[in-house]
């Protein structure tokens, strides 16, 4: 009867089962744990001990070791140059180059480490344009005749790829009109000057991460931060919602990505100093105001094959009202058809003031290149609801529709003035374009008409005109430009303008 007994030992070799699939398991993974950080201990203590390589001698650190001698020899970079299988071309010399030349070709200088760890390589470029214009100019209540001279001159000193220092002067004029030169006006002949020394721009610019390497070695964190600081350019929406040099400081963050969003670009800035505010179309708006400007401005490329912006300022002015602008865009292609549509708002606090208004400003630009050609083809139109004005604007740089059209623009010398320039409040317009491009690139034709009208019925500002533009180059440093237009205005009658420039580029 015992031995007829046979003991049930199933649930033995389950448990017996699970224990040495458990421990097959769980101890190479405990003995990787140890042996990670084993490793890792003795990474940390070698590359104490081991000055990573740089330049050239990175090559052999950093390989793959799957690739054999003969696949790395012909993955290296070739030790002799290699002549560019095209005709030379000469580069463009700056008046001034001190360090490696500017886009030369041969061997880089070596760097100095500085003490944060970034390589420096210094270099100095001084360059600049200078313009000579005879132009002759008809508002129909003045006639202007005047030889006006303007000189931009900059000086960039580069400390490495993303850090550097720039000035820039105009010694012959200013913005506010002044210039170099000789006029007529009224039977009144003179010679004029404006020489000085004043710096129109001084700022720095760099990077965060690339200036402090050590933050982030394997470039792997966010720390690629942009910043600048000084006087320099703010310009947003094209120059509608802002176009001035400001005392400012500003800091980017460039790269992110999000769902939808191939690169988005944040930046916040503030300006507290020689801030230029309303449309330039008032003779008390040239002067600097006591103001303090902050603003977010954002652009991203998104899934829908356009590019998005919006910007955000606020003024704190305390000679002036404060007020509110904004600005938002899209631009993308529909097949042939380039676009590009804009809405910008300033928002007074209060009722405004002269060189503050409250009003939207709609803007739609269209364009197309022909069948078979590389001329253009544009058609701009623009809608202003109440009066806009911009949050900071140069007083050579127009109104806020100085990129509409060669109709609209200014040619920043002298008294030339714009010809369908005057005050945009509660106005539609349009201009309408033809550039064509002859002898390659060298030359470029422009033909527009453009025309303008108030939405309020008491008001007699209806305008229309027709401007022309040429321009050629001559080598590669020279520049000659022809412009001309003729306008009717129900205000002022026919106006005319006509000029010659030449540009000289160093």
């Amino acid at each position: 009867m015992l031995s007829s007994i046979k003991p049930n030992i199933t649930p033995y070799l389950e448990t017996l089962r699970w224990v040495v699939v458990s421990a097959l398991f769980v101890c190479p993974f405990v003995k990787a744990d140890e042996s990670t950080t084993a490793s890792t201990a003795n990474i940390e203590n070698h590359a104490e001990k081991t000055a990573i390589p740089e330049g050239r001698a990175a090559v052999n650190f950093y390989h793959d070791k799957s690739i054999s001698a003969d696949d790395k020899e012909k993955l290296r970079l070739p030790s002799k140059a290699v002549p560019y299988p095209v005709a030379p071309v000469e580069r463009p010399r700056p008046l001034l180059e001190i360090g490696d030349p500017f886009l030369g070709n041969g061997p880089i200088r070596p760097g100095i480490k500085s003490p944060t760890g970034e390589m420096l390589q210094p270099w100095f470029l001084l360059y600049g344009t200078f313009r000579s214009a005879f132009q002759n100019f008809d508002n129909g209540n003045r006639n202007t005749v005047e030889w006006v001279n303007r000189l931009d001159l900059n000086g960039n000193l580069n400390f490495s790829g993303t850090e550097r220092l720039l000035f820039s002067m105009r010694p012959l004029d200013s913005q506010s009109g002044r210039y170099t030169g000789y006029n007529s006006i009224h039977n009144n002949d003179g010679w004029q000057e404006d020489f000085n020394a004043n710096l129109t721009k001084l700022y720095f610019e760099g990077d965060i991460g690339e200036i402090f390497p050590g933050l982030d070695p394997t470039d792997s964190h966010t720390y690629d931060i942009g910043f600048s600081i000084g006087r320099q350019r703010l310009q947003l929406q094209d120059g509608i919602l802002a176009n001035d040099i400001v005392d400012m400081v500003g800091i980017t963050r460039n790269s992110l990505a999000f769902d939808g969003l191939s690169n988005l670009r944040i930046t916040g800035l503030y300006g507290w100093n020689n801030i230029n505010r309303g449309n330039n179309t008032l003779t008390n708006n040239n002067h600097e105001h006591s103001a303090n400007l902050f603003g977010l401005e954002a652009e991203a490329d998104t899934a829908l094959n356009n590019t998005l912006s919006l910007d955000l300022l606020y003024v704190n002015d305390n000679q002036d009202k404060n007020a509110w602008y904004v600005g938002a865009a899209s631009t993308q292609r529909f097949g042939w058809l380039n676009s590009t549509f804009r809405v910008n708002a300033s928002i007074p606090e209060g009722k405004g003031s002269p060189t503050v208004g409250g009003g939207v400003l709609l803007l739609s630009q269209l364009s197309t290149t022909l069948p078979g050609s590389d001329n253009l083809v544009y058609f701009n139109t623009f809608w202003d609801i109440g009066r806009f004005t911009s949050a900071a604007r140069s007083p050579d740089q127009g109104g806020p529709l100085a990129n509409l059209g060669i109709l609209y623009g200014p040619v920043g010398m002298g008294r030339y003035g714009v010809p369908l320039g005057k005050a945009i409040n509660n106005t539609v317009g349009t201009a309408i374009g033809y550039q064509m491009f002859l002898d390659g690139i060298d030359s470029q034709l422009i033909f527009e008409i453009g025309g303008r009208t108030s939405t309020q019925r008491d008001k007699d500002e209806s305008a229309i005109g027709f401007g022309a533009r040429y321009q050629h180059t001559l080598g590669t440093h020279h520049v000659l430009r022809l412009d001309s237009f003729v306008a009717d205005q129900e205000s002022t009658g026919v106006n005319y303008g006509v000029r010659t420039e030449w540009m000289f580029t160093f």
